[in-house]
């Protein structure tokens, strides 16, 4: 029964943290909706996992340790964005970046699962995941580009992100 709550309180979080993620890109409002539901969404995912870990094969608790994994990385993602917030210009490619990450993490996942509900096999779940994956690096290019359009088109992106 626990888990069914964490997992519906993780799924209800990370639906929150889309949507308000959504807004901070388009709009830089509800930022603080946008991180503290994503952080929410992570625990309710670590304490699902924890309370059902003992009935887990190997392999799934391998996933699900690589499930609560991502969450840290997209954290880490929304802290970066936290950290450059735009306050009234527009917002930076590195922002938009940042944000558009967990996006698009948050969208893959929750197509994954409704084609995993589906009863799909496994190398369908995964080609879903890799094709909305890559389709979300080309529409966040996008996306960046029509919020940022003079910085985006001088600057590469790896050296926005400081990789370069």
């Amino acid at each position: 029964m626990w888990h069914t709550v964490l997992i519906a309180a993780h799924a209800a979080a990370g639906t929150l943290a889309f949507v308000a993620g959504c807004l901070a890109l388009r709009r830089g409002t509800l930022f603080g909706t946008y991180f503290w539901s994503l952080v929410a969404m992570v625990v309710f995912l670590a304490l699902a996992v924890t309370a059902e870990w003992s009935r887990l094969d190997a392999a799934t608790r391998l996933v699900f340790t690589g499930f609560v994994a991502l969450g840290g990385f997209m954290l880490w993602h929304a802290a970066c964005a936290r950290s450059i917030r735009p306050a009234s210009a527009g917002p930076s490619p590195r922002y938009v970046e940042h944000v558009g990450f967990t996006l698009v993490a948050l969208l893959d996942a929750f197509l994954v699962v409704a084609v995993l509900n589906l009863g799909a096999s496994g190398w369908v779940v995964a080609a879903v995941g890799l094709l909305v994956a890559g389709a979300g690096h080309f529409v966040l290019r996008a996306v960046r580009d029509r919020l940022v359009p003079a910085v985006s088109a001088a600057v590469p992106v790896a050296a926005r992100l400081g990789h370069g």
